[in-house]
């Protein structure tokens, strides 16, 4: 026990940025998701195109290969660090490339989510003059919204687990953090052990909020 005592603040410390991450692509993954989701269900057909373009190209390439290509392989043909900073650029790019590789499969959540509503109910709202824009506001998106809960916090379980490719491009989080600690001190056993306990604590803790969400919200008697 002596190693994760001694060590136990550097391993916070990358728990907080791995949170910090998950936080952050979590967020973005559900807003990216969205607009590609309204993108493909769109009538306008270069929209269409982009929203499935993108959703195929995140989807059909490993999400290790995406960081050491936008994060590392970006730089040697544009100056993206003289644009954001040597130390800011890694950061951001890996963020936005985590993000944009679980917007790409919730995506897919949201319009199977969206499809699944009920047609009857669009044809209701747009009988009493209700736009696209607020059928889908006040109609659609509220009732696929419960639809979409377990598979969207299955979604962010796996984004808090991808996290820990961001260590290979160099990227600081709990799965970094703990390299370095094992490097000093050789406690591979201890040190991945916790690291290990840790990630389940995040989405054993993720997943006990979900079901609580879905007993609120009463998703089974949708």
């Amino acid at each position: 026990m002596g190693p994760i005592w001694q060590n136990l603040p550097v391993i916070l410390d990358g728990l907080r940025l791995t949170i910090q991450y998950s936080i952050v692509a979590i967020i973005l993954m559900v807003v990216i998701g969205l607009c590609a989701a309204l993108m493909r269900l769109s009538t306008v057909a270069p929209l269409r195109w982009i929203a499935t373009g993108y959703v195929e190209i995140f989807r059909s390439t490993p999400l290790l290969v995406q960081l050491f290509f936008i994060v590392l392989g970006l730089p040697a043909i544009l100056p993206v660090n003289q644009w954001f900073g040597q130390l800011t650029y890694p950061i951001l790019a890996a963020a936005f490339t985590l993000s944009l590789n679980e917007g790409a499969y919730v995506t897919e959540i949201i319009r199977a989510g969206i499809l699944g509503v009920d047609r009857g109910q669009k044809e209701a709202a747009q009988s009493i003059a209700m736009n696209g824009f607020q059928t889908m506001r006040y109609i659609v998106l509220p009732q696929a919204f419960k639809r979409m809960i377990p598979p969207l916090v299955n979604q962010a379980a796996q984004t808090i687990k991808d996290t820990s490719l961001l260590a290979p491009v160099g990227i600081a989080e709990l799965v970094y953090k703990g390299e370095i600690v094992i490097a000093e001190t050789f406690a591979s056993f201890a040190i991945w052990g916790l690291i290990a306990a840790l990630y389940f604590v995040l989405i054993f803790s993720l997943s006990k909020f979900s079901s609580y969400l879905e007993r609120r919200l009463q998703v089974d008697k949708r």
